[in-house]
């Protein structure tokens, strides 16, 4: 059953990549959007990201020279590209900085789905993150989880959780453990709810652009009571590879509500041919400044 729900979050803090042109974004909000850019539009100039981004030249070579580095993009003479990867998630720490508010609201809708005494599990996405800063209101009882950021935020302001850290092979990008150690030592623990993002929605299936990512998250849901699924609209238009689960497998879909006409319609349907599946619209935050 479809069901409205409402959120309020700081405006702020939601200013989209789509808004890019706009004056005013922080550092790490720029480049996040200067990668998407040059992804979508590469190879690019340096004059014409001088003239989208409404900043100096100099900070345009600052953020490509700190991008390149990164390795998130390649300079070129007089401007840059992206590199040459098909399916490549986006660096965690510039997925940190875009759609915040978006994030957020999501998280504390989710958050929700949690009762008290819960042994809840988070992948590692930053849409799930988000929900920390709602777990002590909450108070599950302990805390699964792959993703090293949320350790160290769990130690440091949650200490009354139980935190059960899974190791493994850590991958940089997504500030995680992923693989078949992660798996493995899923198979001994048992969890009530599970909260996971994806990267790429399609077919009424989540995909995941790496195989190592999409077999973790696959190990996550396994263990799991209840499944719940954390999306915005952007992922209908992801890329991904491996199949990570059907839509009809979640207990729960927390999405913004302001979606495309046929992805919503899509979603209410899915509602109606499996009964046991609860669609949670959140609004959309207002990005005006």
């Amino acid at each position: 059953m479809a069901t409205m729900k409402s959120a309020s979050v700081n405006d702020d803090d939601a200013l989209p990549l789509e808004s890019a042109a706009r004056d005013g974004l922080t550092g790490p909000v720029r480049r996040s959007a200067l990668v998407r850019h040059i992804e979508a539009h590469g190879p690019v100039r340096l004059e014409e990201l001088v003239d989208s981004f409404r900043v100096s030249a100099m900070t345009i070579h600052r953020d490509l020279d700190y991008l390149a580095r990164e390795g998130l993009i390649e300079r070129v003479r007089g401007g840059a590209r992206a590199r040459a990867h098909a399916f490549a998630e986006q660096d965690v720490r510039l997925r940190r900085a875009t759609r915040v508010g978006l994030k957020n609201a999501l998280a504390a809708e989710a958050a929700l789905l949690i009762r008290p005494g819960d042994v809840v599990a988070f992948d590692d996405s930053t849409t799930v993150a988000a929900m920390l800063g709602h777990l002590a209101e909450r108070a599950p009882s302990a805390v699964v989880t792959h993703a090293l950021g949320l350790m160290r935020e769990l130690t440091l302001t949650h200490a009354q959780i139980s935190l059960v850290g899974l190791g493994g092979q850590y991958v940089h990008e997504t500030d995680s453990f992923l693989g078949a150690v992660v798996v493995e030592q899923l198979s001994r623990v048992s969890v009530d709810v599970v909260f996971v993002s994806t990267t790429a929605l399609k077919n009424d299936a989540l995909f995941h652009p790496d195989a190592a990512a999409a077999e973790t998250k696959r190990a996550l849901l396994a263990r799991a009571d209840r499944t719940v699924l954390l999306l915005d609209d952007s992922k209908f238009a992801g890329k991904g590879l491996y199949h990570v689960a059907d839509l009809a497998d979640f207990d729960d879909v927390v999405v913004n509500a302001e979606l495309a006409p046929e992805h919503r319609e899509r979603l209410d349907a899915l509602a109606l041919r499996v009964p046991t599946v609860q669609i949670h619209y959140v609004p959309t935050p207002s990005t005006s400044r």
